[in-house]
């Protein structure tokens, strides 16, 4: 769901009407997508090889898939422009649709944990577009939430390595600490209201990212 994120300049524009507000700063709790591109991009790869009116199937055209580069900006990250989209292979047979706030659903507004959360909690329920997409849902569950810090702190580690600008360390770490209470009030919620697929398939993992159990 990463490169369904909103282009630097509405992420900012964002920010900017919502000041006060600090999940709302920066990408990555709803309301800092752009619904529609996800739901028009996963239609089209769900009835890619659907035949048309002629018989033909869908794929007579090619299927852009967006990208975002969380390089850009400084780490702040933007949208590529569309001329330099990634093209959908040919033959589609399997659509994996990653996302840490996937299968999240609103809470009771009486259970939010500030008047900041209930405004990105409130926005939560338009993604049900993109869930209703789903035949199958993988969770994988970190056997300790704070795993998540050290997972992302690696991964601009690693980017920078490559020679790609990114956030310094403590930057990343505060960027991603946000996201924490996102992760405590929701999760108890997912588990006991997972979404409501044909298939749902629930694995622990540990720091190394290693299975340590799971649920079929």
């Amino acid at each position: 769901i990463d490169d369904f994120y909103l282009t630097r300049s509405e992420q900012m524009e964002l920010a900017r009407r919502n000041p006060a507000n600090p999940y709302l700063q920066q990408r990555g709790y709803p309301g800092t997508h752009d619904i529609e591109l996800g739901v028009k991009t996963l239609a089209l790869l769900r009835d890619a090889n659907q035949p048309g009116r002629a018989g033909e199937t869908n794929r007579a055209r090619k299927i852009l898939i967006p990208v975002y580069d969380k390089s850009l900006n400084q780490g702040q990250g933007d949208r590529w422009t569309e001329s330099l989209w990634r093209v959908a292979p040919d033959d589609i047979d399997v659509v994996f649709l990653e996302g840490w706030m996937l299968g999240f659903s609103p809470l009771s507004p009486k259970h939010s944990p500030n008047a900041e959360f209930e405004v990105i909690n409130s926005k939560l329920a338009a993604y049900q577009k993109w869930q209703d997409f789903l035949d199958v849902f993988i969770q994988l569950i970190p056997e300790k939430i704070e795993y998540v810090v050290d997972w992302r702190v690696e991964a601009e580690e690693k980017m920078k390595a490559g020679g790609k600008p990114g956030m310094t360390r403590e930057q990343v770490t505060a960027y991603t600490r946000n996201f924490i209470l996102a992760y405590e009030n929701y999760l108890p919620h997912l588990e006991r209201n997972p979404p409501s697929v044909q298939e749902l398939l629930k694995i622990t993992i540990d720091k190394n990212r290693l299975p340590v159990s799971g649920i079929f």
